[in-house]
């Protein structure tokens, strides 16, 4: 146990991170649990060729370790709680109607009689409580729905998360005889952002290229936020040369952009991207599928960047 503690205190003063307990929980799990995902992922940033970052770390961190439920889980559960609370808005709004049937029978009654005063006056009572219930219903709908964007979205873009993806894609890949391609997007040298220019403009540089490949996409597409300065690209239904012909759009798009940051006053670019584009394949889990596109976006890296591989 000391000499892993220590070995990850080593790896935190080589990559020059952050001695966050985030980033030395990620470190440690990577170092003790090799077949783990996050040991996986951190080996996938290494691969990349870029350096490790804090923020590489702790998005991790947040990704698998503090998540505590998978995201799988936590989808179904909304989704279940969701029918649940609009079957109780069904059922109320029902029994109202039935009510208000039941009203207007007692008071056509011809002949006023103590029962047709207890039926209206309880009648009345039963109202209100029914309208308190579609109230009730109404208000946790709409928290649900409030829980729902928090856990899925990604907070600095606004695109669905990574959380999201790991939810999404599984159910995705089941449905047979569906057409699916993934593209995985990552922006060059963004260190070197970070790096000469701060965290600041390098936030405001990932929403500047969330929102233009967003704004490529079709309303079917579905775009996420993958890892720090990664995004993913699910392509429903489409062949290969159209999501290509979508993907080239995004890069030039990228490519003719100066990033110029009003209250700072910097500015810097152009930016570059890197992707790479595949075709999910019968009997692929996340990781197989993911990992296809995650291959020949580093096969774009490695060939110069700013490309697309395929």
């Amino acid at each position: 146990m000391t000499w892993t503690c220590e070995q990850v205190l080593r790896d935190i003063k080589l990559h020059d991170l952050d001695c966050d307990p985030r980033v030395f929980h990620v470190l440690f799990v990577a170092l003790t649990e090799p077949e783990s995902d996050i040991a996986r992922e951190v080996r996938r940033l290494e691969a990349n060729g870029t350096a490790l970052t804090s923020r590489d770390l702790e998005f991790l961190y947040d990704a698998y370790i503090n998540s505590g439920i998978e995201p799988g889980h936590h989808m179904s559960v909304v989704q279940s709680s969701q029918a649940r609370t609009s079957s109780i808005s069904t059922s109320a709004n029902t029994a109202m109607d039935l009510s208000k049937h039941l009203a207007t029978c007692a008071q056509a009654q011809s002949e006023k009689t103590p029962l047709c005063d207890t039926v209206l006056r309880i009648n009345s009572e039963l109202q209100e409580n029914l309208t308190n219930i579609t109230a009730q219903a109404e208000v946790l709908e709409a928290e649900l729905r409030a829980y729902q964007a928090e856990l899925f979205t990604d907070a600095l873009t606004g695109v669905p998360n990574r959380r999201f993806l790991e939810a999404e894609l599984p159910a995705r890949l089941s449905v047979a005889d569906l057409s699916l391609h993934i593209a995985l997007i990552d922006v060059d040298h963004f260190k070197q952002i970070n790096d000469l220019h701060g965290h600041v403009l390098g936030d405001y540089a990932i929403r500047i290229v969330a929102n233009l490949i967003q704004n490529h996409l079709r309303p079917q597409d579905v775009l996420c936020r993958y890892g720090g300065e990664e995004f993913c690209i699910l392509f429903y239904n489409t062949d290969a040369a159209v999501c290509l012909e979508m993907l080239e759009t995004i890069r030039t798009d990228v490519a003719r952009r100066t990033i110029y940051h009003s209250r700072t006053g910097k500015s810097f670019g152009p930016l570059t991207v890197s992707a790479g584009l595949a075709r999910t394949q019968p009997g692929d889990d996340f990781e197989a599928a993911v990992q296809r596109a995650d291959e020949l976006m580093y096969q774009s890296k490695t060939s110069g960047r700013n490309r697309i591989s395929s």
